[in-house]
């Protein structure tokens, strides 16, 4: 009975070792790699960077290649009775001619680009009309007369195309707002868009205190262009306004005469949109984007020109010495001239 006994708890021995060596098996073959890979591994050195050691990666910055002059130094020498006068690239906004750039002038009627935008956020259907008051009116203009009824969309054509200030008038009692009222708003448009120089008293520019740089206004002209409603009112050069009222039509033609070929030039008619600006405080002004025969296009602003004439010639004759005398990226010769510096 004592072997028995001895016999069982030997046959349990074993099997609990059997068991144990298996347990311990298992543990080693799944563990022991993972530890004796770790422990292979080198370790890591940790200490803080020194003042100046790090310098974090910098990538290439990439600039567009802008235009340059044929030739180094070349000047423009044809007579100008403007004031200040400048041109920029209107892809890249590089300044390509500048006079008299930092001079604040008054901008009389191109003032209404900045009416306009306004008047863009503004109304809402310009197939409303309105009447021409005596509020409306201007003495110096005769397209429009008290009591005809226009739709917005007929006034804001006038207003673009023949510088109406009547037109200016009535679009903007249409909106609700005073006249004051709505130069603050243009102010504020100003400040939003980044045209610090330019600030205005009244819509029109009939009033000397609408002043601003050259700058400014070419910038303004581009970001007046990008709205379809203002280019296709600028490059129009003649338009019929019809008051619903009465039967008679108006016809008024554009106040750019390079739009109109009244000073002769071969610049796409398409893409040639500008505004002029006059009163005696400023003289003769004149802001217009001019398309060159290789896709090229520029900005160029004439600002207190001697006559209403000199304000287009000196515009055109700018340009077009600008279109003979710069290269751009995508001229075949531009590599060329850019390897000559």
């Amino acid at each position: 009975m004592s072997q028995k006994i001895i016999d069982f708890f030997s046959s349990v021995g074993i099997m609990v070792f059997g068991v144990g060596l298996l347990f311990f098996s298992s543990v080693t073959l799944t563990v022991n790699p993972v530890q004796n890979f770790v422990s292979h591994l080198p370790s890591p050195i940790i200490r803080p960077f020194t003042e100046g050691e790090y310098q974090a990666p910098t990538l290439p910055v990439s600039r567009p290649l802008l235009p340059m002059l044929r030739q180094k130094n070349l000047s423009y020498t044809a007579t100008m009775t403007a004031k200040t006068a400048m041109i920029v690239d209107d892809q890249t906004n590089t300044v390509l001619f500048r006079k008299n750039p930092d001079e604040v002038r008054s901008l009389a009627s191109m003032s209404k680009l900045m009416s306009a935008l306004v008047l863009n956020d503004l109304v809402a259907d310009w197939t409303t009309s309105t009447v021409i008051t005596d509020e409306d009116a201007d003495p110096s203009n005769h397209n429009l007369f008290v009591g005809e009824r226009y739709t917005l969309d007929n006034l804001w054509k006038v207003a673009l195309v023949d510088s109406s200030n009547s037109a200016i008038h009535a679009l903007v009692h249409s909106t609700g707002l005073t006249e004051e009222e709505f130069a603050n708003k243009m102010n504020e448009k100003a400040k939003e868009l980044g045209l610090y120089s330019l600030h205005f008293v009244e819509p029109t520019g009939l009033d000397s205190r609408n002043m601003g740089k050259a700058v400014d206004v070419l910038r303004l002209l581009k970001i007046a262009l990008q709205f379809d409603r203002i280019t296709n009112a600028l490059r129009l050069p003649k338009y019929f306004a019809g008051p619903q009222n009465r039967i008679s039509r108006h016809q008024v033609w554009s106040t750019n005469w390079l739009l109109t070929n009244w000073v002769p030039n071969t610049f796409d008619k398409n893409f040639l949109v500008g505004k002029t600006g006059y009163i005696d405080q400023s003289g003769y002004n004149f802001v217009v984007r001019v398309p060159g025969e290789k896709s090229h296009t520029i900005r160029v602003i004439i600002l207190g020109a001697s006559s209403n004439e000199a304000r287009f010639t000196e515009a055109r004759d700018l340009a077009e010495w600008t279109f003979a005398n710069f290269v751009w990226p995508e001229d075949a010769d531009y590599r060329k001239v850019a390897a000559g510096r």
